[in-house]
């Protein structure tokens, strides 16, 4: 088994720290998409600022389950992001995630790789170039942008843009906090791989 992650720069709220408005944004949150919320490392640390936590989990939650994107290309972005971003926890995290969205390990290795891998079809190929475009460059090339509006509708590109920059945007708190992995996302990194 992988070795536990180092110790966080910022450590999960404790719950004698909790304030009302920490306490309203568990209760509003635990039981649903994210379940223990109380419990999550990265709501945990999010915690610290709980109107801010409440607003990004609001957004989060769109992500993963109304997104208008087909989820595989939703989970290539994401995944993608994380591992060129080396967002351990997010690639563990997402290994998880894909296949309770009923994806199959056998993408993980190839998103390692990346576009030129075999595996994905061209216009997935696509989404990850575009992917990696808004990471490094920000703005998605006129080729890019091209290929992907040939498939997909405004809302979907928006889903696109806002999925990717969300993670991003994720993968710094995520790194800059140092949220650690649980057991079971250490285990799924170490089977799988993780940055």
């Amino acid at each position: 088994m992988l070795q536990p992650d180092p110790a966080p720069r910022m450590a999960p709220i404790e719950e004698n720290e909790y304030t009302d408005e920490t306490r309203q944004f568990f209760d509003r949150w635990t039981g649903g998409y994210f379940k223990d919320a109380d419990k999550h490392p990265v709501l945990q640390t999010f915690a610290h600022h709980p109107r801010l936590a409440d607003l990004f989990s609001q957004l989060n939650v769109h992500l993963l389950t109304t997104n208008s994107l087909p989820v595989k290309q939703r989970q290539i972005a994401i995944m993608r992001a994380a591992w060129i971003t080396g967002a351990t926890f997010m690639w563990s995290s997402h290994l998880n995630t894909s296949v309770l969205a009923g994806l199959t390990p056998d993408m993980y290795r190839p998103l390692q790789v990346g576009a030129e891998d075999p595996y994905f079809t061209d216009f997935e190929r696509t989404v990850i170039l575009a992917t990696e475009e808004l990471v490094r460059e920000q703005p998605v090339s006129d080729a890019n942008w091209a290929k992907l509006m040939a498939e997909w509708s405004n809302e979907q590109m928006l889903d696109f843009l806002f999925t990717v920059g969300t993670y991003f945007t994720v993968a710094c708190v995520m790194k800059s906090t140092g949220v650690q992995r649980m057991p079971e996302l250490l285990d799924l990194a170490e089977r799988y791989g993780a940055p």
